[in-house]
């Protein structure tokens, strides 16, 4: 998977949470991602379910080491209130677990993409008729 490329309070960034950056992120914040991603989600996130995707995420993606990146988000963290962070985690988590939902998963068979496309003015078959 590639890194999201975001605009946030820190500038444009690339951002990825590998396996071993959603391990290190389930350790900081004692929870899993899916429920770090539901807090944010709902309102119940905690401080560090903002700085923690945000650090691991610009690690994740080769943006920045491990000693320039906690440093960077926590400078930025003290310029601004932390929920002008709480999307760009959320669109982090969201990339790093689920993908991007235009990715197509598979390939088309041979020739399955011209009988489908609009150009093509063709239909799929009909299976099924109703009585």
């Amino acid at each position: 998977m590639d890194a999201k490329t975001l605009h946030w309070p820190g500038g444009e960034h690339r951002f990825l949470l590998r396996i071993g950056e959603l391990r290190a992120l389930q350790r900081n914040c004692d929870a899993g991602p899916e429920e770090i991603f539901n807090r944010l989600r709902f309102g119940k996130w905690r401080v560090d379910d903002i700085i923690e995707p945000i650090r691991l995420g610009l690690i994740g993606s080769g943006e920045m080491t491990t000693d320039e990146a906690g440093p960077f988000v926590a400078l930025r963290m003290q310029q601004h209130p932390p929920v002008q962070f709480k999307l760009t985690a959320l669109a982090i988590m969201s990339h790093s677990l689920m993908g991007d939902p235009d990715d197509v998963v598979g390939e088309p068979e041979a020739g399955e993409a011209e009988k489908m496309s609009p150009e093509s003015g063709a239909s799929p078959a009909i299976t099924a008729t109703a009585p």
